[in-house]
């Protein structure tokens, strides 16, 4: 089954579930997008799943566990154990994940800001610009483009 299915059931057994209409999620979206959902003709994005998650009153994560959960014919539990066993490999399941989120800094503008942050330690010392890409092993073009850098 595909997912875009899978979603589409979920949404409808758990309106069944809680006795709810499509018109009762007017307030997360309009009801024909609703009804696009639930009949599979439209894709959900997070954001639509997340405003859906809060007028069901549900965590939006509880949606996509039984999607996959009946995209692949298991229980909810089952398709937690499977997340649970997934972050565990990854020792991620119990540290505070806002603490490891890797900055989307490109590696070169890394090492260019950290050449920019040299040249200008040097400049401060009083070294000329020659004597600057000596000193860090560089063009002396490449030491002119972060001379008179303001950053730091």
């Amino acid at each position: 089954m595909r997912l875009r299915q899978a979603y589409a059931n979920t949404l409808r057994l758990i309106r069944a579930r809680k006795g709810l209409t499509q018109s009762n999620l007017a307030g997360a979206m309009d009801a024909s997008h609703v009804s696009r959902l639930e009949n599979a003709d439209s894709g959900v994005t997070l954001e639509s799943s997340e405003a859906l998650a809060e007028a069901l009153q549900m965590h939006p994560l509880s949606l996509l566990v039984m999607a996959y959960g009946i995209k692949h014919g298991i229980t909810a539990r089952e398709a937690l154990q499977v997340v649970t066993d997934d972050l565990a490999r990854l020792s991620c399941l119990d540290v505070n994940l806002v603490e490891h989120v890797l900055s989307p800094v490109h590696p070169n503008v890394v090492k260019g800001a950290e050449t920019r942050k040299a040249v200008q330690e040097l400049k401060a010392q009083g070294l000329n610009q020659v004597e600057t890409a000596r000193k860090l092993g560089i063009s002396t073009s490449a030491v002119n483009r972060h001379w008179n850098s303001s950053h730091t």
